[in-house]
């Protein structure tokens, strides 16, 4: 291997341990699920307490359950169903969203 592609390497492999170190350490924070629903804060919850919790709006409900520091929606009266398709979520900035009902779930 040349000089300049072990420099090239060391230096990636510098950025990803670092990359790595400062997103595993956001995720062991205690961590909140914000639900807003037509972008105004509904309700926020503790992403470390098990619970299911419905969401009731003008436009129909959902249920958001929060097990094993993950929410997911596991109901919901929308036509798409794509909000219960979605994969949990547990890391900072992560989303679940169902637009027929303008909710929007999100881990702070």
């Amino acid at each position: 291997m040349k000089k300049k592609e072990m420099i090239f390497f060391t230096v990636l492999l510098i950025v990803a341990v670092v990359f790595y170190i400062i997103t595993s350490k956001s995720n062991t924070e205690h961590n909140t699920i914000t639900v807003s629903i037509d972008g105004t804060v509904y309700k926020e919850f503790d992403l470390y307490q098990n619970q299911n919790y419905t969401i009731q709006t003008e436009q129909g409900y959902n249920v958001l359950q929060i097990q094993n520091h993950k929410a997911t929606i596991i109901e919901a009266d929308c036509p798409d169903q794509l909000c219960v398709q979605q994969k949990a979520v547990s890391h900072i900035g992560e989303l679940i969203v169902c637009l027929p009902h303008k909710m929007v779930i999100e881990v702070k």
